[in-house]
Formats: structure tokens, sequence, C-alpha cells
């Protein structure tokens, strides 16, 4: 959010948002246009940018609100400065006409743009707990540690939503043994230099490909610390060892240790994710529409995802290549399914189009689908989606209409039009769920929800019987269709047992753990 984009995707470091904004003149660029400024433009020279601030994660007082109110008030050169409280802010950018609007109601985005006079800064000077007598920042402000509650300001909302982790000691067995984030993801390289640069220890993702030669460096793994010896406790308060679970597991699952390279541990000790999460996401319509991960209802307000679901809820299953020299393993994830309009580029791939034009062409539809579902207080609602070939069509020609090109549909397959039919195609680059894995909130053993908990036999037949959500928990593939057809009990053909990506057709069952017929 300090730097634009290149033509190509990648970030442009030649120059930050302001002076990108000024040389581009591109009106259907993303990053310099704007869906709710009166002028269609996005400002940044009166706004600002959001740079990086280090009192984050260094600053224990640190108030996030009050950035995140700068933000909203489009004050984004100011956000640092209300965030470390060293200064009140007057004036704003833009002021919200009704800050309680609901998501979707016309006054929702309404309010007053302010170009012309720049927000003021009134520092804390006389605050003896901020600054010196002659005007310098106290360095007590500072901490060379990071606190959890730091890292939460961020991270608590997307955890929440991307896999349903309530970061609490009762959902999760190394919170509850005392560890902080930062035990686990310290500074890749702890020297002076290395300290400068800052890299924070980060696993494997398979979405992301931001620095990916850091993926793993320094990094603590479940292997590494209970396996290989390698755990050491680095400050007060954390726990003394790691404990080896080498013997308990062999004395419960002789002669299937190939197990152990194949299946990652997460596996079968997060098998209880507290929070909603988001799961389904639909954009067809023009909006984010999500549904959740843990019943299948429909999101409306932010704050949902973090809501604790009914009950805890198993991940799905994934294979996934770490790219840390153990090859292809099976991974718990929380997968998000997602339809939505683009653009084919020359390269094939898929832009996505402004959520703004998608309403104005679902708008226009002559017929609408509407899906009758429940919200995540239980009552029932309608929802529109698309799901009919004739309003892919119609939203594919609509989009064309206003200048966008080699629109597609994105949702199971491709969607575009050829000689004026609806066709569709298989692209593994974009038409498959997202996979977000799940590291944390590994379940306390005392819980006794661990898949194989009874070990062998008994424990096998967690996995290994034809019911057995590992194998064949279903995973969406058409959000549309199933909202329309099948809501809320997800079936073929528009959603399919999720070991059939694994190259699985039914359960595999040994012949010992099979039940004999009678004669």
């Amino acid at each position: 959010m300090e730097y634009g984009r290149k033509p190509d995707g990648t970030a442009d470091f030649s120059m930050n948002l302001v002076e990108s904004e000024r040389r581009s003149n591109e009106s259907l660029d993303g990053d310099f246009t704007s869906g709710i400024t009166p002028d269609g433009k996005s400002h940044f020279k009166e706004s600002g940018v959001l740079e990086g601030d280090c009192l984050l994660c260094h600053a224990r007082r640190y108030q996030f609100g009050k950035r995140n109110q700068q933000i909203n008030f489009k004050n984004y050169r100011w956000a640092a400065t209300a965030g470390a409280d060293i200064g009140r802010i007057s004036g704003a950018v833009f002021q919200f006409s009704d800050p309680d609007a609901p998501p979707g109601s016309k006054e929702f985005l309404g309010g007053t743009w302010n170009f012309s006079d720049r927000p003021k800064v009134a520092y804390e000077w006389d605050n003896r707990n901020l600054f010196n007598r002659d005007g310098q920042l106290k360095g007590t402000l500072i901490s060379k540690t990071v606190d959890v509650k730091n890292c939460l300001q961020c991270h608590k909302g997307p955890d929440e939503k991307k896999v349903g982790w309530v970061h609490k000691p009762e959902f999760d067995a190394h919170y509850k043994a005392g560890l902080r984030c930062t035990d686990c993801h310290n500074l890749v390289e702890n020297t002076r230099y290395g300290r400068m640069e800052h890299q924070i220890a980060k696993g494997w993702h398979p979405l992301g490909n931001v620095r990916d030669d850091l993926d793993g460096v320094d990094m603590k793994t479940c292997l590494a610390c209970h396996l290989e010896g390698k755990y050491r406790p680095s400050r007060p308060g954390m726990p003394e060892s790691a404990k080896n679970p080498t013997k308990k597991h062999e004395e419960k699952f002789p002669d299937v240790a190939f197990h152990f390279n194949r299946i990652s541990c997460a596996n079968c000790h997060s098998t209880g994710q507290p929070g909603m999460s988001g799961y389904l996401l639909d954009m067809g319509p023009g909006g984010q529409i999500w549904y959740t991960a843990a019943t299948l209802e429909a999101i409306t307000w932010p704050d949902d995802f973090g809501k604790l679901a009914p009950a805890p809820w198993k991940p799905w299953i994934t294979l996934f290549d770490a790219r840390n020299g153990l090859g292809e393993q099976f991974i718990p994830e929380v997968p998000k399914v997602a339809q939505w309009f683009g653009e084919k580029m020359d390269n094939l791939e898929v832009r996505p189009i402004t959520l703004k034009y998608v309403k104005k062409a679902f708008d226009a539809l002559l017929s609408r689908t509407v899906a009758n579902v429940r919200d995540v207080n239980g009552a029932q609602v309608k929802k529109p989606t698309v799901a009919r070939e004739e309003e892919i069509r119609g939203m594919i020609e609509g989009l064309a209409g206003m200048g966008f090109k080699n629109v597609v549909f994105v949702s199971d397959r491709i969607y575009e039009l050829r000689e004026g039919k609806v066709v569709s195609y298989e692209d593994n680059r974009t038409a498959h769920p997202h996979t977000f894995p799940v590291h944390h909130n590994i379940i306390p053993l005392d819980r006794g929800t661990t898949y194989g908990k009874k070990g062998k036999p008994e424990g096998c037949l967690d996995c290994h019987s034809k019911t057995s959500e590992f194998f064949t928990r279903m995973l969406i593939r058409n959000t549309g269709r199933f909202l329309l057809e099948d809501y809320p009990v997800p079936r073929e053909p528009n959603a399919e047992p999720q070991m059939i990506p694994w190259g699985f057709k039914e359960v595999p069952i040994p012949a010992e753990l099979k039940v004999k017929k009678e004669p």
C-alpha cells in the first residue's frame, strides 16, 4: 500500500503510489481509479500512502483502533502517528455520513470528501511519558520484544477468516504451553545485519510466492522441535522441553511408520477449528458474499468470521508439496472456493474485473438467480448468485459492452462465449480452490479428538472407513449451482469427495480392517 504495480503485476519500487498515480492514464486501472471518489480517481496525493510502521509490533500500547480510524478517514499519511498515540489528528480526507451503516445499504459508503484542506497533527509535546523536554521521543515507548497482542492486531482477523483460528489457550496446545508467536517465527538471522534486514521466519504456502527463498529458513517445525531435538527455550516462561512422541506413536501404530512421511502432524492434531472461517466466496453478482466453513451460512458482518462455531470442525485435507525436501504430503486446509468474472489476458491468465462493473452488469440482467440460504444467526435470507447458463452469457455480454476484453466466468471451470454459446474448460491455474493450510489450533491431547486416538486397529478406522471425513469430506466445486440446487448439503456433481483430486475413487481400507461378512 506504498508502491504501485507494473503491468505484469509485480511491485514498482521506482516510485510510490503518489508518483505512480500522477503518471497513470489508464481509466480501468484498479490501482489508480476508485469506485467511491466523486471523480473516480484514487487521490493518493491528498491521502498519502500507508508506509511500514515499526511500532505496530514494537509498541506495547499501540492504538490499532485509532490507526484504523484514520485509514477509514482516508488519512493514510497520518495513520502511523495516530496508532503510536503521539498526536491528535484533526480534519479528514473523508468523513462517513453514517459510520454504523450496514454493508450493502445505500449509506454504507456515503460521506463527504475534502481534497482541499490537509489534516493537521497536534503532537503531545507536554506528555512526559512520550517526549523529553527537548522534544525527543522517549525510547521507553519502544519494546525490543514483540508481544502476542501486537501480532494479533494484524493477524487475528485474517486468521479467523482464512482458517478459523482463534488464538486462545483453550484452542491451541502451544499457546496453552506458554509459547508466543515469535518463539517459532523468530528473526531468520540474529546478527546485527540480520536484525536490520528484519526477515521473519516463515513456513510454506501454496498461494504465496513472496520471498520463496526464505521458505522454512530457521522456521521452527513439528519435526525439528519434537523429533530432531532442536527445541531450545530462549526466554523465561517457555516450556523446558518438547516431548518426543515417537515411542507412543510406535506403540499405538505398529508397522505404519510410512504414514508419518506422507501425512503432516497437523492432519491428526488439528481436528477442531473453533472459528466460523470463510469457505465459499461468491463474487458473481458484483459483491463479496461469503459462506462459512463451519456451517455454510452467509456472513453479514466481517466480525462474523471470528465468531465461535456451534461446534469445532475438522479441516479439509489436500496434497501439497511443501518444497522443504519432504516431498508431497497430506496437509489440513481450509479451501476458498470462489466464482468471479475476469478478463483473459494474452498469457491466458485471468485478471479480475472490478466489482462495481460486475454489479452493474448483474443488475442489468432480465432474469437473476436468488438462492434461499441461512445467515450466521440462523435466519432464512435470500442471496443473489450466478448459476444458470443464460446468466453467464448475459454477464459476459454486458461486461464486454462496457469495454472489457475476453471476458470469462471463473467457477469450477472457465466459462466463455464462443460464437454466441457458453463453453467451458478446465484450467488448473485459476478454476480451483485456493488452499489455506492449517498450522495452528493444535488440539490439546486431553481433548481426545485427534485422528487415530485409539491406536491400531480401532483408531485406523477414523480414516480408513467408508464414511471417514478424511477421505470423503465433500469439497464444493461450483458455488452458484450448489447454492441454487443443493444448499445446504453438498452433493455431486456440484461437489466431490476431497479424495478425488488425490487419485482415489474409493476409501482405501486395508484387508485386516475390513469386516468379514457372515457366510
